[in-house]
């Protein structure tokens, strides 16, 4: 009979409560499937019934050589296979079998016990034959039990493949939580976005990238103030030694930002001090001021100044926000010179953009050009 056949009839079966007890399993599913799988079931030098490892029994193993088994098969009664496979993984274990496979009848759970990791995680499949479909089953036995895959090893590669796929999927959403934490410790611009894009959509209104980026680093706040761990907690304080080492000397800035009646950001041009209402104010009177002592400035400043989506400086305003010709008119400032700075940029960016333009500028950020941003540092 055809395996898909076969699986389909098991089923309706397994869905009737026709198979009474482990005996009935063994020799109306078990035997049924592996023959239809290319296994001679007769040949008891390929499949040997209570085959014996360590004074205890397993019920079937599968031999492609003379030598050592290649395949466990532990059978037990419908819905009595709890704790079955720390039965299996002792046997496997004694006689170094790779491959094992613990069967209720209803659900075929496939093991490598070499592998790394509890036991559910060192299972690369489980089928449930009366809830995954019929031809989803088949595909699975084939791939690890079919006579010939098994013989040439192919199985065994597949199933090792699989155990990695799963591994590293497991891995990957443990980190999860912390690309999550980065990214809004960041600011990502893409973030950013799509989130103001949200909020476009939910009040027709657009906030602006700062008001966005001063509720993701209010969240990490949060977050970082209710550590899960005692090893985030050292990460964190790691995290924010760190930040505290690399960060320029921003002595001077501080003691004016502590001055009454100072303005939001001050800035330090050549120890000149400045205080300006917001972030963009003095962004922009950075890039006038170099422009001033440059004619070129502004022009080799825009060829290392685009973001990873949009231009941040154009000498076509349209160019400024290109997919969102909405914000052109309101969140474009005139640098002068035909160039236009697009100001919806979160601070982090204008940091970045000051950096860059120090850089072009021939000047040194966080000696010749002191400034700190709201919301950028912790």
């Amino acid at each position: 009979m055809p395996l898909l056949t076969r699986l389909i009839e098991i089923g309706e079966k397994l869905a009737a409560n026709r198979y009474r007890n482990e005996t009935d399993v063994r020799e109306a599913i078990v035997l049924p499937v592996l023959s239809d799988l290319g296994w001679d079931i007769f040949d008891t030098d390929r499949v040997r019934r209570e085959y014996s490892v360590g004074g205890r029994r397993v019920d079937y193993a599968l031999f492609t050589n003379a030598t050592s088994p290649s395949v466990f098969v532990e059978v037990k009664a419908p819905n009595a296979a709890k704790d079955g496979d720390r039965q299996l993984f002792e046997y496997a274990f004694h006689e170094g079998a790779p491959f094992a496979i613990l069967v209720d009848g209803r659900e075929w759970s496939f093991y490598l016990p070499g592998e790394q990791g509890n036991y559910a995680e060192r299972r690369v499949q489980k089928v449930d034959i009366t809830e995954r479909d019929a031809s989803d089953s088949c595909s699975v036995f084939e791939r690890y039990l079919r006579a010939d895959r098994v013989k040439d090893g192919s199985a065994l590669r597949d199933a090792r493949e699989d155990y990695k796929s799963a591994s590293r999927l497991r891995e990957a959403v443990t980190y999860i939580p912390k690309a999550w934490g980065e990214l809004v410790n960041e600011s990502d611009d893409l973030l950013i976005d799509l989130i103001a894009e949200k909020v476009v959509s939910l009040v027709g209104f657009r906030p602006d990238d700062e008001q966005v980026e001063a509720f993701l680093a209010k969240l990490q706040t949060e977050n970082l103030s209710k550590p899960s761990s005692a090893t985030e907690k050292r990460n964190n304080s790691a995290s924010l030694e760190t930040s505290r080492v690399t960060q320029p000397d921003l002595t001077d800035i501080r003691k004016i930002s502590s001055q009454k009646g100072l303005r939001q950001v001050p800035l330090i041009i050549f120890g000149n001090r400045s205080e300006h209402a917001d972030a963009i104010s003095a962004l922009i009177y950075i890039l006038k001021y170099f422009a001033s002592r440059d004619n070129n400035f502004l022009e080799r400043f825009a060829e290392k100044a685009p973001g990873r989506r949009r231009n941040h400086i154009s000498k076509v305003r349209s160019q400024v926000y290109p997919a969102k010709p909405e914000l052109e008119i309101y969140t474009t400032d005139d640098l002068g010179g035909g160039w236009w700075l697009g100001t919806n940029i979160a601070n982090r960016e204008k940091e970045r953009l000051i950096k860059i333009a120090c850089e072009v500028a021939g000047f040194s950020f966080g000696r010749d050009v002191q400034i700190e941003l709201p919301n950028t540092h912790g």
